[in-house]
């Protein structure tokens, strides 16, 4: 997984759980506790992301950010294609409407 796609990730985990801690992080994308260090100090600058220390600790998305959430990941974007590309029929049409109305606009099947 490269930077950006793990950044993708880590917005999408943060607006699940709303907070984790960087060791968390760095064990799921298996890279080291500096690495999210810099992927958290990169991301507090279009985010609402801040971080706190002790007990109670760890890194946080603003309770009050509430994106448009109508939008595939990279990661969800390629299974479904894979999927479409293996389906048939019905399903292959269903998938179809779900990856052009989730997908980018310049989606290409």
């Amino acid at each position: 997984m490269n930077t950006a796609d793990r950044r993708v990730e880590i917005i999408s985990i943060l607006l699940a759980k709303r907070h984790i801690t960087a060791k968390e992080l760095a064990v799921e994308f298996n890279v080291t506790v500096r690495t999210i260090h810099n992927d958290i100090q990169a991301l507090s600058f279009g985010f609402p992301i801040y971080t706190k220390q002790g007990s109670e600790g760890g890194i946080f998305i603003g309770e009050y950010y509430k994106p448009y959430m109508n939008t595939l990941t990279p990661y969800e974007l390629k299974v479904l294609k894979e999927m479409y590309e293996q389906a048939d029929g019905i399903h292959k049409r269903i998938l179809f409407q779900i990856l052009h109305k989730y997908g980018p606009e310049n989606l290409v099947l």
